[in-house]
């Protein structure tokens, strides 16, 4: 009889647990997502802590969850699969627990954490329960920056054009600050005073009575996906370098935000947030939706106001030479620099274009 009894009593408990988890295992269950970084760089690590918190009285004894880090796009680039994390752990009454991931070598582009999918147990382990939750937590990858030494050719000859193209020259009474040497400033500038004090090269950077502004022309429907990141690297590295020596930089480009689905468009600035201005319009060019806008079309569109004062640089992986004709063709580009991701050969051509050829795979150029 006694035993009769504890069967009935375990079967009364099996069932009660059973009803009881069922029906209340999610309740005052909270799960939350946060990168330690609102934005890294290409190839730079991220912490993600995840947060679990049980505020009932009913343990978990096997709660878990399992959730997707992917970017906003799919294209054909591996580095843009979702990473899919799981987690297993005990959850008890009344308690939180924070888990850190450190997540390696994120691809360009803007992440979001997706498809949480909560999971846990009856006391017995005969009940699989589940169910999905949402995360708001979103993270921004920069392009990579290319080594400034690789870049020492183009940003010299931009800078030369940039100096000719300006109505007045530095004046040499109006000192603006002293900083550090970089590879392609003149010598002339350098403040040897300054330079023997801290032990490493300064140079002298003056007052502008003029302003003069960079404008990167982006032709994003030519090239493999591999060359069109890679002019994204060039125009973030370009547009930092230049913002740094006070240039005002604006960028266009014939793609589309995989945020905002407009298209690319930066006005000019040269303050100090500028510079994060551009590289989250970079990370969040859309490579997987077809540029349905040919270059020559783009650059029609281009205002002449945007093109004033401004000295135009183009970026393209086009080996057709097309891409070439229809910047030599739009009034106002004279002047400007065409840099050839990829570019095969010297491809000539009149109207005062300079054409660049960058090798991406060796970081080489050639004019």
């Amino acid at each position: 009889m006694l035993i009769l009894w504890i069967l009935i009593g375990s079967l009364l408990l099996f069932v009660a647990q059973r009803i009881i988890y069922s029906g209340y295992w999610d309740r005052d269950l909270r799960i939350s997502f946060r990168f330690q970084e609102r934005a890294v760089t290409e190839g730079e690590a991220v912490g993600l802590l995840e947060r679990s918190e049980n505020r009932k009285l009913l343990p978990l004894p096997t709660y878990g969850y399992s959730y997707t880090v992917k970017r906003n796009y799919v294209s054909g680039n591996t580095g843009a699969k979702p990473l899919v994390l799981r987690r297993k752990l005990a959850l008890p009454a009344r308690r939180a627990v924070t888990n850190r991931a450190r997540i390696n070598s994120l691809a360009r582009g803007v992440y979001a954490i997706g498809e949480v999918t909560l999971t846990a147990a009856d006391l017995f382990y005969t009940t699989r329960l589940e169910r999905t939750a949402d995360s708001a937590s979103v993270l921004t990858v920069y392009p990579a920056k290319i080594p400034v030494q690789k870049l020492a050719l183009p940003v010299r000859m931009l800078l030369g054009s940039i100096a000719a193209r300006q109505a007045a020259q530095e004046d040499p009474f109006a000192l603006k600050s002293i900083r550090p040497y970089e590879i392609y400033d003149s010598p002339r500038l350098i403040n040897w005073k300054a330079s023997a004090k801290t032990a490493e090269l300064k140079v002298n950077q003056f007052e502008q009575t003029t302003d003069e502004a960079l404008l990167f022309l982006l032709d994003m429907g030519s090239g493999s996906e591999a060359d069109r990141e890679e002019m994204l690297r060039l125009a973030s590295s370009l547009s930092q370098l230049f913002l740094r020596r006070g240039v005002s930089v604006a960028l266009l480009a014939n793609g589309r935000s995989c945020v905002s689905g407009r298209p690319i468009r930066i006005r000019a600035g040269a303050d100090a947030g500028h510079s994060i201005t551009v590289d989250e319009a970079l990370a969040q060019i859309n490579l997987a939706v077809p540029v349905t806008e040919s270059f020559r079309s783009f650059l029609a569109g281009v205002s002449r106001d945007s093109l004033r004062g401004a000295l135009p640089v183009v970026i393209s992986a086009d080996s057709t030479g097309e891409s070439l004709r229809a910047f030599q063709d739009t009034p106002g580009t004279r002047g400007g620099y065409f840099l050839a991701v990829n570019g095969q050969g010297r491809i000539r051509i009149d109207g005062g274009i300079t054409l660049i050829n960058w090798d991406a795979g060796e970081g080489e150029v050639r004019l």
